[in-house]
């Protein structure tokens, strides 16, 4: 019975959503509207000391599409966070291209590496859209969220 214990804390505790980045994924180099190469932590340390609201997207994809007119009621409604939208478009061209139909303002960023480098694998990015809620100081406070919803403000 103490082994049935230990299992069930053993898999709950590896369902918690983590509260901080990884090394890994903050050293993931990024890129900018001008093509600049950037770490995700420096985009943390940007907005530090303000609430973030980031959205992991792709411009082609219909359901982020369809998320945009909620992001945009949020920002309206929630002035005092930064906006990060972290697009994993097929190509840097093809995310520049796309932005064009994006209605939110904020800051935009290119993730060369998909769901596939550090930062995707540390998301278990396996589904877009996706929000995040990080607080002032850098850590993570909604992990994972597919629509934009009360949780987040």
């Amino acid at each position: 019975m103490k082994y049935f214990y230990l299992v069930i804390i053993v898999f709950l505790a590896s369902c918690a959503s983590p509260k901080v980045f990884s090394e890994s994924a903050l050293n993931e180099k990024i890129q900018t509207l001008d093509r600049e190469t950037i770490t995700f932590k420096e985009v943390l340390e940007r907005n530090k000391g303000k609430k973030i609201f980031a959205q992991i997207f792709a411009s082609y994809c219909p359901v982020s599409q369809d998320s945009f007119d909620d992001v945009l009621k949020f920002q309206k409604e929630n002035p005092e966070f930064s906006f990060v939208f972290l697009s994993v478009d097929h190509s840097y061209y093809d995310w520049k291209r796309g932005l064009a139909y994006v209605k939110p303002k904020g800051q935009f960023y290119y993730i060369p590496e998909k769901g596939e480098g550090s930062l995707g694998k540390f998301l278990k990015l396996k589904s877009i859209p996706r929000f995040l809620k990080i607080d002032e100081q850098g850590n993570i406070e909604v992990f994972k969220t597919s629509k934009v919803s009360d949780k987040l403000k």
